[in-house]
């Protein structure tokens, strides 16, 4: 069992490279400089705005690159700071017009690679997979 687990967490690795490889291409073709860039974007779409610390922790980085990314996003204009109104302390973020054009084309972009990748799976197997990935994430999350 012990040589099964090996496989996977090495597959796991190949599967982090070639996932990597297709994504770079991808946010390439939008204008985007790194993958990040596009699960930052994501995310904010996903939570309307958001706090730069929030970000940080859904991203697993620390707060100086957290910072940098937004920073990048801001002067792409994708993305707008704004002063939290119940935390002056807190620096929000709000994806922009262009933000969000930028991430419908990589949304059209997603669909055609999902496509292509997961139609070796039926319905009930993705949605397993989708499951014990998300259940390993968050137990190495804590780890």
């Amino acid at each position: 069992m012990e040589e099964v687990k090996t496989n996977i967490t090495l597959d796991f690795f190949r599967i982090s490279n070639l996932l990597n490889r297709y994504g770079a291409k991808m946010v390439s073709e939008v204008g985007l400089t790194s993958i990040q860039q596009w699960v930052i974007l994501r995310t904010i779409i996903n939570r309307v705005d958001i706090s730069i610390g929030e970000l940080k922790e859904e991203m697993l980085v620390t707060k100086q690159n957290m910072t940098g990314m937004i920073n990048r996003l801001q002067q792409l204009n994708l993305v707008t700071l704004f002063q939290d109104p119940e935390d002056k302390r807190r620096t929000r973020v709000k994806i922009t017009e262009e933000g969000i054009h930028v991430y419908e084309q990589l949304k059209s972009l997603r669909n055609d690679f999902n496509a292509q990748t997961y139609h070796i799976y039926n319905d009930q197997e993705i949605m397993v997979l989708s499951d014990l990935l998300g259940r390993f994430v968050e137990h190495l999350k804590v780890e």
